[in-house]
């Protein structure tokens, strides 16, 4: 048996396997075919300072490796501003999002331009971000991603316009109360923000969520969402972001009120956000043609009548009065808020108002008559009659 010099370190024996192996099949292939069988040992003898060549081979492709599996299991963001008294901000994340258990983490930042709170939560593939911002406009930030962008954006309050330095690639406007579905295979951009309040929910996915939740029939239900994904091209939902409906605003209430932890909290924000994917997705598969584009000036004037509503469901203004309020003739303002919201004026109120009775008898405890007086309705018994022909069910059994 040949004995080799005993060295003060000694190699692991895989690797030194792995090593003789190597070698053996590198240098010594062509040679077989000199030597007899029972010959075949010798070439197994080689000097030690070969061995040590190829020890180092090995150890710096295994470096190497470890360089780019890091590159892989770290995606980075990186903001530059004036604005920010560092300059530039850079943020890390694990590259699929991954995450057993719920991560959350509240970011508060302040300085003379800027006073922002962020609350981030990571679940197994996803990452929900919920900011509330003071700024002082213009507001311009330079952003770069190191890593696919596909995201599910609502602009609660202020407005959000993304500017691609590449041309070939789209903007992204999200006005304030309006929202936007997107895939983009590269950031790098201008963020812009020109209103002084700011408050939004964004949710960032990777294509391992969206596989756990559909699964095989994600490219057939998502299309062409799902193709832009595969075929890593730009995406957008809408090439005009939409005004949020009422169905999502109480979804998305959901989100950022949740109350739950741990596990139980996971599960249901993944089912939320699942919900709206699946909102989102079908409308894809009904393949709705989109309404006729109406003047800006009276788009944004029906997105302020919808707000005027919004802000006050107990006593709204009679379509009169919020014609005037609007400046928009009467008929332009019912026509043209049904061919954006989808619904006439009245019938929006009475959603917002079943909307908003069923948080304050859910999450808040209200009970159905102070939940009815809170909205607006003088007898609780109209309020009950109305629920049942919306729901189909009475809001008592809410309380059950």
């Amino acid at each position: 048996m040949v004995k080799y010099p005993k060295k003060k370190k000694l190699l692991p024996p895989i690797l030194f396997n792995y090593a003789l192996q190597k070698f053996f099949m590198v240098r010594f292939c062509s040679k077989i075919n000199k030597f007899q069988e029972n010959k075949l040992c010798l070439l197994f003898i080689f000097s030690l300072n070969k061995c040590k060549s190829i020890l180092n081979e090995i150890k710096n492709t295994y470096a190497i490796w470890i360089k780019n599996a890091a590159k892989r299991i770290n995606m980075k963001s990186i903001y530059q501003s004036n604005h920010f008294t560092e300059k530039k901000i850079i943020k890390k994340y694990n590259n699929q999002l991954r995450s057993e258990d719920l991560v959350e983490e509240n970011t508060n930042y302040t300085n003379a331009a800027l006073q922002t709170s962020l609350k981030e939560i990571i679940l197994d593939g996803m990452r929900i971000s919920i900011r509330n911002v003071q700024l002082s406009p213009p507001f311009i930030i330079d952003v770069e991603h190191d890593f696919p962008f596909m995201k599910l954006h609502f602009e609660l309050e202020g407005g959000s316009n993304y500017t691609p330095k590449n041309k070939n690639f789209p903007s992204v406007n999200i006005p304030s109360r309006h929202y936007n579905l997107f895939f983009l295979p590269k950031v790098k951009g201008t963020l812009n923000y020109d209103h002084p309040t700011r408050r939004a929910l964004e949710i960032n996915f990777k294509k391992k969520f969206l596989k756990k939740v559909f699964g095989n029939s994600l490219l057939k239900i998502s299309n062409p969402y799902g193709v832009a994904i595969e075929k890593n091209i730009p995406y957008l939902m809408y090439k005009e972001s939409k005004p949020i409906t009422p169905n999502l605003w109480i979804i998305i209430q959901d989100i950022i009120n949740c109350n739950f932890e741990g596990a139980i909290k996971k599960v249901y924000l993944e089912s939320k956000v699942t919900e709206i994917l699946t909102i989102l997705f079908n409308e894809l598969q009904q393949n709705h043609e989109p309404p006729k584009q109406l003047d800006n000036t009276d788009y944004l004037k029906i997105v302020e009548a919808e707000a005027i509503l919004r802000k006050d469901i107990k006593n709204p203004p009679t379509i009169s009065e919020l014609a005037l309020l609007t400046g928009l003739n009467q008929y332009k303002l019912k026509q043209n808020f049904k061919k954006i919201y989808h619904a006439p004026i009245f019938t929006y109120i009475t959603n917002l108002r079943m909307e908003k009775a069923i948080h304050l008898i859910v999450d808040k405890g209200y009970t159905v008559s102070e939940a009815a007086y809170k909205i607006g309705y003088k007898n609780p018994q109209h309020f009950t009659a109305a629920f049942k022909r919306k729901y189909n069910y009475l809001p008592s059994s809410l309380k059950s």
